[in-house]
C-alpha cells in the first residue's frame, strides 16, 4: 500500500491523497506492453501489404489497441494519483484519478448522499492488517475508498475529521 498523506485546510477542505503503487503500476505497464503487442501482431507480422481495403477492420482495431496501450504504458510509467477532498463550504466529496500525463477523472458527490462512513479492516498475508475507511454513497455503484490507514485509531480520527467537515466544525 501507498503512503498515505492527508491535509486538512484553515477553510474546511479536507484533502487525502493515494499514489499508484509500485504492483499496480508494473501490471499497468504490462498490459500497455501487451496492448501494444496487438497492431504488430495483426498487421506487421503477417507480411502482407498494408494498403488494402481488406485490412481496413485490422487497421482500426490495431490503431484502438494501440492507443489503449499507450495510455495503459504511461499510466504505468508515469503512475497515476487517486485524491478525496471534502469540501465543508460546497458541502461535496470529490474523488480524482490524476495522471501526470494529463488523462484524469472527477466524481462529485453530495454529502446529503453520503449515508455513513465505515472503517472496514483489511487482512494482509503477511504483516499486520490495513484499515480501510470507505463512504457509502447513495449514487455510487458500491462502497467508495476514502483512504487506507496502518492502524484503526488513525482511521477513526481521521473519521472523525472528516464527520467534522460535513457538520460544519471549524477548529479541529
Amino acid at each position: 500500500m501507498p503512503v498515505v498523506q492527508n491535509q486538512h485546510t484553515p477553510d474546511g477542505i479536507l484533502v487525502f491523497h493515494q499514489p499508484l503503487g509500485t504492483v499496480a503500476r508494473i501490471f499497468l505497464a504490462a498490459a500497455g506492453v501487451l496492448a501494444l503487442s496487438v497492431p504488430h501482431e495483426l498487421l506487421i507480422r503477417p507480411g502482407v501489404p498494408l494498403f488494402q481495403w481488406g485490412l481496413l477492420p485490422f487497421w482500426i482495431i490495431g490503431i484502438a489497441a494501440g492507443l489503449i496501450g499507450a495510455v495503459l504504458l504511461l499510466a504505468g510509467v508515469l503512475g497515476l494519483t487517486r485524491t478525496v477532498t471534502f469540501d465543508g463550504a460546497a458541502r461535496e466529496m470529490f474523488v480524482d484519478g490524476n495522471g501526470s500525463f494529463g488523462i484524469g477523472w472527477r466524481t462529485r458527490y453530495k454529502f446529503a448522499d453520503i449515508l455513513e462512513l465505515n472503517v472496514v479492516e483489511e487482512a494482509q498475508r503477511e504483516g499486520s492488517s490495513r484499515y480501510a475507511l470507505q463512504a457509502i454513497v447513495a449514487n455510487a455503484s458500491g462502497p467508495v475508498e476514502i483512504d487506507t490507514f496502518a492502524s484503526e485509531a488513525e482511521a477513526i480520527g481521521a473519521e472523525a475529521r472528516i464527520n467534522a467537515v460535513m457538520l460544519g466544525e471549524e477548529g479541529m
